[in-house]
């Protein structure tokens, strides 16, 4: 934030309107606020922390102080504070809250709180809010710091450097906390004190946590008699181990890692022979299978042999039946002339009939005539 204007009406020991150009004096760095006691010094500091914050520390937030004993009833009181903020210019006007003459009737009446916020936008200034409330909300985002912050870091309040000077150890101590807010450094501290604590209960415990599984890590490698395992033997790459190893922690640590080693070697020996030992077994799987399927086909084979010769003792009387069926074949074709022969002497013999009672009355007729 850089401050570039400000201005003073009815407001500390300034009845009429003062005006401080912090701009005039950009180019001289560092500068002092010089003048005998009472001139006003400290009330350009408390125009610059009102206006920003509606508050001034060393009144111990009584704005009813802020106003000029100088100022007649009708006079005004107001703080004008320009300033940049990032690449922004800013205008704040305030005025505390002062009993002023009634504008109609006689008595005073109380004058609100009163705050505006004004951007510089293209060569003029332009309202962003007309409201104490929104002015201070709107100026916390601005500016980034509350106003406990602002005196903490940027403005030393008045009469609080020689309480420091003069303070004791103790007393010293506690007004750098109120200066500067490290109680949240204390928190943090006591916090990671906390922490510390809970880190060396939490190695404690996991401690006794690795005693207890290095034990049975020992135990299960002594089980399985890897202890004793000569490590060329088993794996040309471990280094042999001496059975008479220290018994601190690393040694033992170092002689499980061993341990372990060994088993991850035995594991891997196993899985190669079991892989070998399933290959083997699919393989005499589909060779048992092969030969099922060869056994099956001999019985096909063996019973196909059995109907043939079967078959071929029942040649001789299928051939008859053959012989048979041709001939039954053959008089199947005569057997429209029989029937039609049949037929024929069924009809001869009616008609001879016929013929026979025809004559019979022939002979009657003639005899009957002839008579």
């Amino acid at each position: 934030m850089k401050l570039h204007r400000l201005e003073l009406t009815g407001f500390g020991p300034f009845r009429n309107t003062q005006i401080v150009d912090f701009d005039a004096f950009e180019t001289d760095g560092i500068f002092l606020i010089a003048g005998r006691t009472g001139a006003g010094k400290s009330s350009v500091l408390d125009g610059v922390c009102f206006g920003l914050y509606g508050g001034v520390p060393r009144y111990e937030g009584s704005e009813r102080r802020l106003r000029s004993d100088h100022c007649d009833p009708a006079d005004p009181t107001r703080v004008v504070v320009e300033f940049t903020a990032g690449d922004t210019r800013w205008r704040v006007t305030r005025s505390p809250e002062y009993d002023r003459p009634k504008q109609r009737g006689t008595g005073m009446t109380t004058e609100p709180h009163r705050a505006q916020l004004d951007e510089w936008i293209d060569g003029e200034w332009v309202g962003r809010a007309a409201r104490p409330v929104d002015v201070a909300r709107d100026l916390d985002e601005i500016l980034g710091l509350n106003q406990q912050q602002f005196l903490q870091v940027i403005l030393l309040a008045q009469n609080r450097f020689a309480e420091f000077l003069l303070a004791k150890n103790d007393d010293r101590q506690r007004l750098l906390r109120r200066l500067f807010g490290t109680r949240t450094y204390e928190g943090y501290q006591t916090a990671l004190d906390e922490r510390r604590r809970a880190a060396e209960a939490h190695v404690t415990t996991a401690g006794e946590g690795v005693q207890m599984l290095l034990a049975e890590a020992e135990t299960m490698l002594a089980a399985d008699g890897l202890e004793g395992i000569d490590a060329e033997a088993t794996d040309p790459g471990a280094a042999a181990v001496d059975a008479e190893a220290g018994t601190s922690l690393e040694d033992r640590i170092a002689a499980v890692a061993r341990g372990v080693q060994r088993a991850a070697y035995r594991a891997d020996s196993l899985r190669r022979e079991s892989d070998e030992a399933e290959a083997t077994h699919r393989a005499a799987d589909r060779a048992h299978t092969d030969l099922v399927a060869l056994r099956d086909a001999q019985t096909d084979r063996a019973r196909a042999r059995d109907a043939l010769a079967a078959r071929e003792a029942e040649q001789p009387a299928i051939d008859a039946d053959r012989s048979i069926l041709d001939a039954a074949r053959e008089a199947e074709e005569l057997r429209p002339v029989l029937e039609a022969e049949a037929a024929a002497e069924i009809a001869l013999s009616s008609a001879l009939a016929t013929e026979e009672r025809a004559l019979a009355q022939w002979q009657t007729v003639v005899v009957a005539i002839e008579a």
